[in-house]
């Protein structure tokens, strides 16, 4: 799940908590910024499990954002995440290297 934590003039901050797996609802995502925010930090140090399914789910969302001239940076990934992101070789495209 993916909430709202903060926003700070053109900036939002959102935290992404539970498993990112094949077993949880990744068909969610959140509603985007307005068109002025141009930056958005997603925190994922509650992030409590995740597979290839979740790491899919973070590529999407960058990509939607992308597609709205949105900066995304997740951050407090952990390092099973960061591990399973550089054998998938996407560690460089979600900033986790």
């Amino acid at each position: 799940m993916i909430k709202l934590a903060e926003k700070q003039n053109n900036h939002h901050f959102w935290q992404l908590a539970g498993e990112l797996t094949r077993f949880a609802d990744l068909s969610h995502f959140p509603d985007l910024p307005c068109p002025d925010q141009k930056d958005v930090d997603v925190c994922l140090t509650d992030v409590s499990k995740v597979d290839t399914a979740g790491l899919a789910y973070l590529i999407k969302l960058q990509a939607q954002l992308a597609e709205k001239n949105i900066n995304i940076r997740y951050f407090d990934a952990s390092d099973n995440l960061k591990k399973l992101a550089n054998l998938y070789g996407v560690s460089e495209l979600l900033g986790m290297k």
